[in-house]
């Protein structure tokens, strides 16, 4: 009899354990129903609003954990939307549904925008949007609501450093990001360049690129090296770290010395097998960065519809979400972060929905 008991409570841990295993290596829909959705018509005021599961998400391409909650760009519709994490509530902060530069000046719901690819947040709870084929960068002010212009003048090309960024022009802005110094990156990705606002003076400068289309020597000054296609942009208080779509690989700006260093990628297409060095990985076109809170990388390897971690203490790429045995298959995942629980966010672009998964690796 005592044996059957051990047998049986053995068999209830395992299940147990299983049962944790599924639940937290498994990704799950937070937001989006799986339709996409248009712009051929304005939204009405204050909808769409509702259960975040069952909402359309046409395209969700940024992600931007705040405050608990968490911020969403659409680009089949052009909107900003906050996914309130408690009620699973969803609701549009910004964008009118329709494709369009217009509405500076007025509400930011009121405004239109032209697929707006990634949102980021101050401490005061301003939004500064990269409102990509607009080739601007906006502001929507956290009390009034506001939408305004901060930098570019809606004309592709590149001009104005050294002036005022409203003045200059940008080409397809993809990825924005505080730099925890007074200022805003910009991946100016057409423009093969990295750029900095300074929010106090609204003075633009180049601090990374030179236009040319291909990749920077490790250890090279960033200001006077080229950088491919720069795409998506993190960082912490030592280093700006940099996706290069083009350049399929994954750089890291010192902020003391102002060099570039070669993180991971060869620089060719391709899927590396999980374990690989970061130096001899493969990627196909990262449109995705974020770091957690081990200061390792986490990417979102679009093409080859995965989320890959970059583990900098072990020099090893995995697998996080998707890839090659899925049984669940992300398609052209984006926007990509990490919440204050550890939690990866993706922006499952082409299945219309945003999941969430814990990191689950292992820890040297």
């Amino acid at each position: 009899m005592e044996t059957l008991r051990l047998s049986t409570l053995a068999v209830l841990i395992l299940g147990c354990i299983s049962l944790v295993q599924a639940e937290t290596t498994l990704p799950v829909t937070i937001a989006g129903n799986g339709l996409n959705s248009s712009d051929d018509n304005a939204y009405q005021p204050n909808q769409p609003r509702g259960v975040a599961t069952e909402i359309k998400l046409g395209n969700p391409f940024g992600v931007q954990p705040s405050g608990g909650n968490l911020l969403i760009t659409t680009v089949s519709d052009h909107c900003v939307w906050e996914l309130n994490r408690s009620s699973g509530e969803l609701r549009r902060i910004a964008g009118n549904g329709r494709r369009g530069y217009s509405g500076d000046g007025g509400l930011a719901t009121d405004a239109s925008f032209d697929w707006p690819h990634e949102v980021r947040i101050d401490d005061h709870g301003n939004l500064f949007i990269a409102d990509t084929r607009n080739h601007v960068i906006r502001r929507v002010d956290a009390v009034s609501g506001i939408v305004s212009t901060i930098g570019g003048t809606g004309q592709a090309g590149y001009h104005g450093d050294g002036g005022q960024a409203v003045e200059a022009r940008f080409n397809q802005p993809h990825s924005v990001v505080l730099d925890r110094a007074g200022g805003i990156l910009v991946a100016d990705t057409l423009n093969h360049r990295v750029r900095r606002i300074d929010l106090a003076t609204g003075i633009v400068t180049s601090i990374a690129g030179t236009g040319e289309k291909k990749l920077p020597s490790d250890g090279s000054r960033a200001e006077t090296s080229p950088v491919f296609g720069p795409r998506s942009l993190a960082v912490d208080s030592e280093s700006i770290w940099i996706a290069l779509r083009e350049g399929n690989s994954i750089w890291r700006l010192d902020r003391a010395s102002g060099t570039v260093h070669h993180i991971a990628g060869t620089g060719a297409k391709g899927y590396s097998r999980d374990g690989d060095s970061a130096l001899a990985s493969t990627f196909n076109g990262p449109k995705g960065l974020a770091i957690d809170s081990r200061g390792n990388l986490v990417v979102s390897d679009t093409e080859n519809h995965a989320i890959r971690y970059v583990n900098l203490q072990t020099d090893q790429v995995t697998t996080l979400m998707g890839g090659r045995d899925a049984g669940d298959p992300l398609l052209r995942p984006h926007g990509v972060a990490v919440d204050e629980k550890g939690r990866v966010i993706v922006g499952d672009s082409e299945k219309h929905r945003v999941l969430e998964q814990p990191i689950k690796v292992a820890v040297p």
